[in-house]
Order: structure tokens, then C-alpha cells, then sequence
């Protein structure tokens, strides 16, 4: 049987050299040879011909080449392979940039859903309760569980100030909530920092949201300001941070760390190895100590982090094992505009271990309190739960109350004398309208109220185990 050589790369292209007869590709000025056979492109080729003359339901705006990429590149099971247009990609980066307008989510494809990562803090999704590990199963009513993750990206993107609402799985619920979300201008400020006070010492806290444009910038100034302030040591928060340019998460660790340390190698299928160390200074830049916190909405770049900061440095990490993204994506834009994005290497930790699939594991493991994983109570201006009423909002109502210390018998939903109790006590401390009824102000204050202590750092079972460390 003879082999030809072309390029599935850019399938388009190669197939339009097959047609024309030749048998060399030439692909962005690469000759790439393949094994394929004549037989497997006869194969594609009548097919193609057989859906174009006598489909019952083809017509010429179907797009069967297009699909005939996605389609191998599905088949290849990885979920951080793509073909985007020029738009998709674009909108698959704007997390990475200084601003940009949407709900503020990382979303990616796990076992064929789209899955969110991690809503960026204080973003539209954060706000409005969307949490690391949901599953999008639809977005405004339409079903996207067999949509590709560019389109359902498209689909929850809009236009500032629009809603959309997305049906999310969670927690290995069978029956899906509907969530929806006002679409906002997001900030991309990626560091924020607060001074915490630990037994009289001054404990600096970076939080770090992902790993973009300006990050190393902000990330500097952030521990310049803490340093100004008199810092005593550092906590730096990588928490539901999904990853994102490797020359940041490089600059960022050369700058805490001395020059030459090993920060990851990748590897390819072929077993070659690309390190990456450590550049500038000879000496450690700061002189206190360091802990990192993680979870599973940590990914990618995250995990490169703290995996150096653990086995290169020595220091802690806290929280639960991250999200397992140890892959390497390579991006290159076709003749046609369209851009192919290919897992090409796998990242390795400075002591040799694989990310994908496993993630990093914390030298101490402390989960986030029951409450973070709440479901807000969200209702319309016309909605009301009363006496008597069986609801999912009821059953988060309940959950907050009892969290915010008013006294409730049931948290399963139904809205019994218990409760119409405690929302009368709690409207009454809020100086609201005393109706033992939840409209839409006694819910959008609830979940204020909530929201309130997941941010407030007393109640972080994660920070307060990084502050023990610190002696």
C-alpha cells in the first residue's frame, strides 16, 4: 500500500492539494510528512462526494470540511485541542488581556461538557454565584451540551449589560439551576493585596487571578506595597486561578526566587525535554517567609507555580489538590484565517511529576468551608417564596439563615413556620419590610450577606491554616 505525504494540520489546505493531485504539502512553509494512506483519503473523499450528491438533509451551508477537522480533532479525546475562527480565538484570550466585557468565567471542555474553571473574582459570575466546577448544560434556554466549547463561549458572551442565563450541574446533581448573569465590563486586574493581622504580626496577602498581560507588573507592585507596609511574611492566593501565559508565571517566580532554579521542563511525545529556569538575581528577593494556597479551580500556570514554590523553595502550600491542567497548547494560524490549537507537550514539576490529570497536591490539605459551595438566592423583581412553597431558592434561603446564626428547622427547601420565623427576624434586623415572605430585596440581600463571608478572610478555613505556619 503506498503512503502519501501531506498534513493534517491544516486539513483544508491539504485537501485542496489532493484534489489538484498533488502529493507534497506545503503548510506554513513546512513540508510535514504523514502516514496516510491512499485508501483512508479515497475513503474521506467518497463519503464527502456521497453526502454532497445524495444527503436528504445536505445543503451547500453546510460546512462539512470544517467538520471534518473538529471532527478529527475530537477523535483525538483531548479537551485543549481546538480549531477556532479568528473571532472564537480571539474571545477564548480576552481573560489574558487588561479588559473585556462578559461574565468573567474561564470555561473549558471535561469529558465533552463545558465546564466552568473558575469565575474571576469579582467578576459578573463571582457576583452572581457561579462556581469552579459547574457544568453549562444551557445557556438562555438552548440546550449546549453537544455545542462545541467555542460556541457555548459565543453563546454566554453579549453585549455589556445584557443577561444571559445559564443552566448549571453541580455537584453531581442530575437536575440542573438556572442562573442568570448580567454581562459586564471586566476589569482585568489581576493582583489585588491586603495586609492581614496575625497576632500582632503583619501578614501580606497576594492574591493572584491569572496570569496575564500585566500581571508580573501588578504582581511587583503588589509586594512593593506590602513590603512598604511592613511586611512580616506573605500569603499568595493562586485559588480558582485558570493558568495563562508561561513567560508570566516565569518572570513572577525569578523574581521571588534565585537565578537558575528549575521551574518546569515540558516534554513531548517523543520524550525531549524543554526546561525552564529561573533568570536575574543570584539571591532570593524576599527575605520572610512564603505560602501558597490552591484549589481545584488552580490550573495550568497556577500549578506550575506552586509546584516550583514547593519543590524548588521549600515552602508551603495549602488547600486541596488543583485542577490537573499540565498540558501544553500550541497555536498557529491557517491560510484561511482560522487558527488550530494542538497539545503538543506535557508539563513536568521541577521533581519530574506529571500535572495533567493529577494536579498538585498541597504539603497541607484543608478544605473551604460547607458554605462557599452555597447556591445564591436569586430571584426576579415579581417572584416571591412563601409559606407552604417548595423551592431550590427556599433550601439556599435556609442554608444562609442558618449560617448567619437565625434559627431555621429544615434546610431541604420547603418554606415551613421555621423559616417564614427567621426571614421575618432577618428582614427586621435589615431594616426591611417585615413580610416573613422572600421577594427580590430580602433574597439579593441574603446573598450579599453570604457573599460577604466567603470574602471576609475570618471565615477562610485556608488562609487561617497558611497564618498557623507562620511562626
Amino acid at each position: 500500500m503506498k503512503k502519501r505525504t501531506g498534513i493534517l494540520v491544516a486539513f483544508m489546505v491539504a485537501l485542496a492539494f489532493i484534489i489538484g493531485g498533488a502529493t507534497t504539502y506545503v503548510v506554513l512553509d513546512r513540508v510535514v510528512e504523514s502516514n496516510i494512506e491512499d485508501d483512508e483519503f479515497a475513503n474521506f473523499l467518497e463519503v464527502l462526494n456521497e453526502i454532497r450528491r445524495s444527503h436528504y438533509f445536505y445543503d451547500e451551508e453546510n460546512d462539512l470540511l470544517r467538520g471534518a477537522i473538529e471532527g478529527m480533532i475530537g477523535s483525538t479525546g483531548d479537551a485543549y485541542s481546538n480549531f477556532f475562527t479568528p473571532a472564537d480565538f480571539d474571545n477564548a484570550r480576552t481573560h489574558l488581556r487588561g479588559s473585556f466585557y462578559g461574565i468573567g468565567a474561564e470555561v473549558s471542555t471535561i469529558n465533552g461538557q463545558a465546564v466552568i474553571v473558575a469565575p474571576s473574582p469579582g467578576s459578573p459570575a463571582e457576583n452572581y454565584g457561579i462556581l469552579p466546577g459547574d457544568i453549562v448544560v444551557s445557556v438562555d434556554g438552548e440546550d449546549v451540551r453537544d455545542d462545541d466549547l467555542s460556541d457555548v463561549i459565543s453563546r454566554i458572551r453579549g453585549d455589556y449589560g445584557t443577561v444571559v442565563t445559564l443552566g448549571i450541574l453541580r455537584g453531581g446533581a442530575t437536575n440542573s439551576i438556572n442562573i442568570s448573569v448580567t454581562r459586564g465590563r471586566i476589569a482585568n486586574e489581576t493582583v489585588r493585596t491586603e495586609m492581614l493581622d496575625f497576632d500582632g504580626r503583619n501578614i501580606g496577602y497576594l492574591q493572584v487571578t491569572t496570569f496575564g498581560e500585566e500581571t508580573y507588573n501588578e504582581f511587583r507592585a503588589g509586594i512593593a506595597e506590602l513590603e512598604r507596609d511592613g511586611m512580616e511574611g506573605l500569603i499568595i492566593d493562586m485559588r480558582n486561578n485558570p493558568g495563562g501565559y508561561l513567560h508570566t508565571v516565569t518572570q513572577m517566580l525569578s523574581y521571588l526566587l534565585p537565578s537558575g532554579d528549575l521551574i518546569t521542563s515540558a516534554v513531548d511525545r517523543e520524550g525531549h525535554e524543554q526546561s525552564y529556569l529561573t533568570q536575574g538575581s543570584s539571591q532570593p528577593r524576599l527575605d520572610v517567609e512564603i505560602v501558597t494556597l490552591i484549589n481545584d479551580g488552580s490550573a495550568s500556570a497556577s500549578e506550575i507555580f506552586a509546584a516550583t514554590m514547593m519543590e524548588v523553595a521549600g515552602f508551603e502550600v495549602v488547600g486541596t489538590t488543583s485542577f490537573g491542567k499540565g498540558t501544553v497548547q500550541q497555536s498557529r494560524t491557517l491560510r484561511s484565517g482560522d487558527v488550530l490549537q494542538l497539545t503538543t507537550q506535557a508539563w513536568l514539576t521541577p521533581n519530574g511529576h506529571l500535572i495533567e490529570g493529577y494536579g498538585i497536591t498541597p504539603t497541607l490539605y484543608i478544605e473551604a468551608p460547607d458554605f462557599y459551595y452555597f447556591v445564591q438566592v436569586h430571584l426576579g423583581d415579581e417572584d416571591v417564596l412563601a409559606y407552604d412553597m417548595v423551592h431550590t431558592g427556599i433550601a439556599s434561603a435556609q442554608n444562609i439563615l442558618d449560617l448567619l446564626g437565625y434559627e431555621v428547622d429544615r434546610t431541604d427547601g420547603y418554606f415551613d413556620d421555621s423559616t417564614v420565623e427567621a426571614v421575618r427576624d432577618f428582614q427586621r434586623s435589615n431594616d426591611l419590610r417585615v413580610t416573613g415572605d422572600i421577594d427580590s430585596e430580602t433574597a439579593t440581600l441574603l446573598t450579599m450577606k453570604w457573599r460577604d463571608m466567603v470574602r471576609n478572610p475570618v471565615y477562610d478555613a485556608q488562609i487561617l491554616a497558611a497564618m498557623d505556619l507562620f511562626e
